[in-house]
């Protein structure tokens, strides 16, 4: 008998030193190109396996049960947060706004504007996405045609959001069945075709770039897996010096990466920011984007990543950031604290290998509520001065406007006290932001006066939810009961500046959200959530319209200028409703004929605005959805007007521009 014992003894000894070196294999990371991180790192933000996962998982609910129980320390972690604690505090809290000393505008650094070339998704590495032609101009843009348009013929099922680049009248484009393209810009007809064999093609952009000893321009794109590939922009082949046989593995990244002074940057959901030499694809250097502690079992946080967009001041040689939420991204009970740099702009100095500092607009977001947007460079007046700046829109509707070097803000940065949670476990942020100025582009939480007014049964309807829902930012959510909140105004698209004028124009949407949290039995977090969309007996959103708009505001003074609804339902119209706008993602291109070019409605239409006004001047109803913003080019002294379609099974590309 004790020798059966001893070896059922060294038996489970061996199985749990066999699973345990499993787990701390899968927990290691080793990469010395960090130069803010240690090279080996052993944490279980690592894990790749789904087994490893539940065994985590099986770990942490001992872990947690046991120390509740024989821990006073631990029990009070897991209690429900004191609202009483919370009320102490003050009920507002301000970062005072910067009035001296401003980062006044380089000369140099006047490189906003495109003019004949577009060569990076958003226009170039400012992200300003603003075109200075004005061939096409308020006074005739009523007489823009379509000059061609081009079906790509592959198979669908991609979802592309880049916005087309263009240079010296040849544009380059993916498609929805996962080619890279170039298009002869003046006769709509296909060059080239690059087929990218697993991932999604330059999801979210591509990068134009000329070496001067090559006599072509480098085109560079993300598989959205885990490659940078490079090709020749005129034959559509790999350039095979770069890397190995024209890519390099980065990680996932979506996002077009961007060149100066010979770096070649890109961001990744390590989460981190990565520096090539652009001409052979080495590796210069890393930097890792998050501060939290290694742990064996608590994540602290996941996610955090810079999937809305880069930008760089090539002057000073500083590349700008912005990032998304943390994960699990409607709870936060594993990841205390305030989860930095998630919902963050972050600004590296990529000369001197080191961060100049970050703003953080969330802190613990529980919302889903990150930046999804590429930060813009531009330049506004302030005390009669013309100042460098770096702009963010954000879910919530807020625009951040913060000094382009030291990251502090140009209007006063409120924070309101927050409500405590009732999730045992959950320690939320005791402040969040509450921004009267800049004036918020949309409606940032539900109240009850925004319930739809679009007939009574429907009033009655959404109106019986409410009444037994949460709702409000930042109210966090409950379990047992349902929260309502407008669903992230300000998407991946971002907005459009024009440089000049120093102000915005941002396309936005206003949804109700149906949010449930539970508790998770067998999952690896201890809640999940549930998200429905919150919409009428007849499928509209439950809240009243506008439920899209296009919105100009003055950066100068954080004032909006003019706000329309954007989109129509042609039935609701029919019977006899104002235009009600309708939900949108691609984004809006400013140009300085006085025009604001958008689409992405669900009406099919691309349309074209009175910059000072928001009059619409024009329209073209396409095959479908516009999936990113427009494009503005010239060829032979004719300024061009293109937009991709390809949302919805799309598959075209369309050109307009004058008789």
């Amino acid at each position: 008998m004790k020798i059966i014992i001893r070896w059922v003894l060294i038996l489970l000894s061996t199985i749990f030193l066999f699973v345990g070196s499993l787990l701390l294999i899968d927990m290691s990371d080793y990469d010395s190109s960090y130069i803010n991180r240690s090279s080996f790192v052993i944490d279980v933000k690592n894990l790749n396996s789904r087994h490893s996962y539940k065994m985590i998982f099986i770990l942490r609910k001992s872990y947690i049960s046991f120390l509740t129980k024989f821990s006073k320390k631990y029990e009070k972690r897991w209690s429900i947060e004191s609202e009483e604690e919370r009320l102490k505090n003050p009920e507002y809290k301000v970062i005072s706004k910067k009035t001296v000393n401003f980062s006044k505008s380089n000369i140099k650094n006047s490189n906003y504007k495109n003019y004949t070339n577009w060569t990076r998704s958003n226009g170039n590495n400012t992200s300003s996405r603003f075109s200075s032609l004005k061939i096409i101009n308020k006074n005739n843009v009523k007489n823009l045609k379509l000059a061609w348009s081009l079906k790509t013929n592959d198979s669908l099922g991609k979802e592309i959001q880049a916005n087309p680049i263009v240079e010296n009248g040849f544009i380059y484009t993916p498609t929805p069945g996962n080619n890279i393209i170039c298009i002869n810009g003046k006769t709509g007809e296909e060059v080239w075709r690059f087929k990218v064999e697993d991932g999604v093609a330059a999801r979210r952009g591509l990068t134009l770039w000329k070496n001067n000893t090559e006599d072509f321009s480098r085109l560079y794109f993300t598989n959205n897996k885990n490659k940078l590939i490079v090709l020749n922009s005129k034959n559509g082949k790999r350039v095979k010096s770069f890397g190995t046989n024209g890519e390099i593995k980065i990680g996932l990244s979506p996002i077009a990466p961007l060149i100066f002074d010979n770096y070649l940057v890109i961001a990744t959901f390590k989460p981190d920011l990565q520096v090539y030499d652009p001409i052979t694809g080495a590796l210069l250097w890393k930097y890792y984007l998050k501060e939290s502690k290694n742990s064996f079992l608590f994540e602290n946080f996941k996610r955090g990543n810079p999937w809305g967009g880069i930008s760089s001041d090539n002057e000073r040689g500083i590349v700008f950031l912005t990032t998304g939420n943390p994960s699990p991204q409607f709870f936060g009970v594993d990841r205390p604290g305030d989860n930095l740099f998630a919902n963050s702009v972050i600004a590296i100095d990529i000369r001197n290998k080191k961060k100049l500092w970050h703003f953080q607009e969330i802190s613990h977001d529980i919302w889903n509520m990150d930046l999804a947007a590429p930060p813009i460079l531009t330049k506004i007046k302030k005390n009669n001065y013309i100042i460098d700046v770096v702009v963010a829109v954000t879910k919530l509707g807020n625009t951040i406007v913060l000094d382009r070097v030291t990251g502090e803000p140009i209007y006063d940065f409120v924070k309101k006290r927050a409500p405590t949670s009732k999730i045992p476990g959950e320690r939320t942020s005791p402040y969040q932001p509450s921004i009267n100025l800049p004036e918020p582009i949309c409606r940032n939480e539900f109240k009850k006066k925004y319930i739809t007014n679009i007939g009574k049964k429907n009033i009655e309807y959404i109106s019986k939810i409410v009444n037994g829902a949460n709702f409000g930012f930042p109210t966090p959510y409950e379990i047992g009961k349902k929260s309502i909140q407008i669903a992230s105004c300000v998407r991946w698209a971002g907005a459009s500046i024009d440089p000049d004028k120093n102000i915005m124009f941002v396309t936005a949407d206003n949804l109700p959200e149906l949010i449930e949290i539970k508790k998770n039995l067998k999952g690896k977090y201890n809640y999940y959530g549930i998200v429905k969309h919150l919409n009428d007996l007849d499928g509209y959103p439950g809240i009243k319209p506008p439920w899209g708009t296009l919105t100009s505001l003055n950066l100068n003074n954080g004032k909006i200028l003019w706000q329309i609804p954007f989109g129509e339902y042609e039935e609701l119209t029919l019977k006899g409703l104002p235009i009600t706008g309708t939900p949108n993602r691609s984004g809006a291109t400013a140009t300085s004929g006085g025009l604001v070019f958008a689409s992405g409605t669900w009406d099919n239409k691309i349309r074209a605005f009175d910059s000072e006004n928001g009059k619409e001047l024009w329209s073209y109803t396409l095959s479908s959805l516009g999936s990113a913003s427009p494009t503005s080019f010239m060829i032979d002294d004719k300024q061009y007007i293109i937009i991709p379609a390809f949302e919805r099974n799309g598959d075209e590309v369309f050109a307009f521009t004058l008789n």
